[in-house]
């Protein structure tokens, strides 16, 4: 059987026709425009699942933000789509499509299709970080995704490296995600942008400060690239914001092994595409925070999914869901 996957996101939504071997046959994209509402959202899904799917009977996989009610396919809440918060889902999608329908988390559906489709599938035993706009991902452990009681469990991004540092946006300081994502590094960027006004990363970027304060609000075109690239030039801010990432990221790993004994820890997300800058460190670090007896049991590798893990990820929680 042939199976869809949806990347639900607050901007776009993503869907793509995969067979069972993980191959992509068609890939379609909509804008979600969620300031049209749940029934509009859920309409351009189904529309794109109908379209994708023609005459095969398919099973669909949803990856969504936010925390997830898996037994009921519904999205408890969902920061960038809150339209959706408190929606069942799935039974809206299967009403309007006929077929099959799976929810989960989006960053633990990038896990499973590490577990189907990517550099996991033969182990039962890894993690998965997805390095984007924020951090998360998920641990399979003795071949099952760690959820948690209530189901919320897994919140990788948010384990604290640095209780004493930079505000997160949960609330709390110093999670990962404050070192090892794009929103926390564009925020160390700017925070060090008086001492560095030249950098780079600015220049890049298409920002002037002398222009004045307006300026800020292109703060948003500062991204990974940028950053790498500034990195790899030698320039000060970005070795400085590099090398920041570099220490979260490999106390977070050293953290999270000592947790779950994974055999591998794989990067996911756009940023992991540009790991050759930065697994070295990664690695030397994590080796530092990993109790005495599990180093040298694990490795950490970037996904071989790339910018298909989103896609392949929803596709394939049809597959765990009816496996298990």
């Amino acid at each position: 059987m042939k199976l869809i996957g949806v990347d639900l996101g607050g901007t776009n939504i993503k869907a793509a026709l995969v067979n069972e071997e993980g191959q992509i046959l068609r890939l379609e994209s909509v804008k979600t425009m969620v300031h049209e509402g749940k029934e509009e959202v859920c309409r351009r899904m189904a529309d794109l699942i109908n379209d994708l799917a023609g005459d095969e009977k398919v099973m669909v996989g949803i990856g969504s933000p936010g925390s997830i009610d898996r037994k009921n396919g519904i999205v408890k809440y969902a920061n960038n789509l809150p339209v959706l918060s408190g929606f069942a889902l799935t039974g809206e999608i299967t009403k309007l499509t006929g077929f099959k329908t799976f929810l989960e988390n989006d960053a633990k559906a990038a896990a499973l299709g590490e577990r189907w489709f990517g550099s996991a599938r033969n182990t039962e035993n890894f993690i998965v970080i997805t390095l984007g706009t924020g951090v998360g991902g998920g641990a399979y452990t003795q071949g099952h995704l760690v959820v948690g009681g209530q189901g919320f469990g897994g919140e990788l991004g948010h384990i604290t490296v640095d209780p004493h540092g930079q505000m997160c946006s949960c609330g709390s300081r110093g999670c990962l995600e404050t070192f090892a994502s794009i929103s926390g590094m564009r925020k160390r960027v700017l925070s060090y942008r008086q001492r560095y006004p030249h950098s780079r990363i600015f220049e890049m970027s298409g920002i002037d400060f002398d222009k004045g304060e307006s300026e800020l609000k292109k703060s948003g075109n500062i991204g990974a690239k940028e950053i790498f690239e500034a990195f790899e030039e030698g320039d000060r801010l970005a070795t400085l914001v590099v090398r920041k990432f570099n220490w979260g990221l490999g106390i977070g790993i050293g953290s999270l092994v000592n947790i779950f004994n994974p055999e591998v820890v794989i990067l996911s997300g756009g940023i992991s595409q540009a790991s050759h800058f930065f697994i070295d460190e990664v690695k030397q670090v994590a080796a530092e925070h990993t109790y005495l007896s599990l180093m040298g049991s694990y490795d950490i590798i970037p996904s071989e999914l790339k910018n298909k893990a989103a896609i392949l990820g929803a596709a394939s929680v049809s597959l765990e869901r009816t496996s298990s």
